[in-house]
């Protein structure tokens, strides 16, 4: 098993076609020395258990996956690990239940061979296991125990292979006490990316706690028991709670944000009111809002530490170099195990509004001391 000594900086990344679109990070173009581990956006995990690329033009075609690991030369230091979406199964004949290769027994050692064959075949280092979205029947008791043991037969695989094993995963209690045996996950894996973003959005369930910002670090004080919970400092005191090693959880950091918008356009932040989501989207990049930093209106909400941009009716929740860092020192102070991206392709990594990979650099100038 491989050993962490030094703090991760992980970075997710999609790969794609070169094109002559503006907003497109090629392969070529990564910075490899801003990350410790670097993750390909994604294959897919189908009801008889085989594996299924994605963009098979970008990845195989093209030669998008040879270039991805590639970058190791660049970088020997590298790791690289290819993602896996393991709740969503794909569909592969009528049959509706949608975690088969969980549940049987034979499928899951299916599973594990196919896995094992994709990781060499393309050479990775190590897979990451999406396992973040709850199944379609509601979930089953025997979930939780089902998926410890598809961990434990990767990980004796990936011992003989020296392989890397890492789980993506929704860290909010709610959904952990259904699908996630955090002590048995945390046995079996090198660590655990937790999703520490997506706590609030612009859904009509939404409307009644007003504007929330998409990754506090801290809860608000304007917030009841329920909604206390919808921030990193709880998720990550829960899930140190259940048993999993602080050096071995990994701060999820987003570089995207959401717009809403407001009711009444002088009240923002935390509990604002809004009437819908805003015009630019739930999934806004970095690098198609930052411009937008210097003429809106700028707020800290010093509470749980994050921004907010607003301009009459329109806000903005995100995340930039100052909350980004103080989300850095705070991975330092509870002693984690890193921070990961996501993602490295929604930074502003063309510099348009400053220097290249803005947010990737700051994690990296408080978790490996480099500029």
């Amino acid at each position: 098993m491989f050993l962490q000594r030094e703090k991760i900086v992980g970075c997710y990344y999609t790969v794609s076609l070169p094109s002559d679109d503006y907003f497109l990070l090629e392969v070529k173009d990564i910075d490899t020395s801003l990350c410790s581990h670097i993750y390909y956006n994604f294959a897919s995990i189908s009801a008889n258990a085989s594996i299924i690329i994605n963009d098979p033009n970008a990845a195989t075609e093209e030669g998008g996956l040879k270039q991805f690991n590639d970058l190791r030369k660049k970088n020997p230091m590298l790791k690289t690990l290819g993602t896996m979406e393991c709740n969503e199964f794909t569909m592969t004949s009528a049959d509706n239940i949608n975690n088969a290769p969980l549940t049987d027994p034979k499928l899951r050692q299916k599973l594990v061979s196919n896995i094992v064959n994709y990781t060499k075949k393309y050479r990775f280092n190590g897979v990451d296991i999406n396992y973040s979205d709850l199944p379609q029947h509601g979930g089953h008791p025997a979930d939780k125990e089902n998926f410890v043991l598809l961990l434990k037969a990767l990980r004796e695989r990936f011992d003989k292979e020296n392989l890397i094993l890492s789980v993506a995963v929704d860290p909010k209690e709610a959904t952990a006490k259904i699908l996630y045996d955090i002590k048995g996950i945390s046995r079996y894996v090198n660590f655990i990316n937790l999703k520490t973003f997506g706590f609030h959005g612009s859904s009509d369930a939404d409307k009644k706690d007003g504007v929330g910002h998409n990754s506090p670090l801290y809860p608000s004080s304007k917030e009841n028991a329920k909604e206390r919970k919808k921030n990193i400092d709880y998720v990550v005191k829960y899930w140190i709670s259940q048993g999993a090693p602080r050096g071995k959880l990994i701060l999820g950091t987003a570089s995207h944000g959401t717009s809403y918008t407001l009711a009444n356009p002088k009240k923002f932040g935390r509990g604002a009111p809004f009437t819908k989501e805003g015009k630019f989207g739930n999934q806004m990049t970095y690098f198609s809002f930052c411009y937008m930093i210097k003429t809106w209106n700028y707020f800290y909400d010093p509470e749980q530490q994050v921004p907010y941009i607003h301009k009459g009716h329109e806000t903005i929740t995100y995340d930039d170099v100052r909350s980004i860092k103080a989300k850095a020192k705070y991975v330092q102070d509870m002693h984690l195990g890193g921070a990961m991206l996501y993602k490295i392709d929604h930074d502003d990594y063309r510099g348009d509004c400053g220097e290249k990979f803005p947010l990737l650099k700051t994690l990296n100038q408080v978790l490996r001391n480099e500029c």
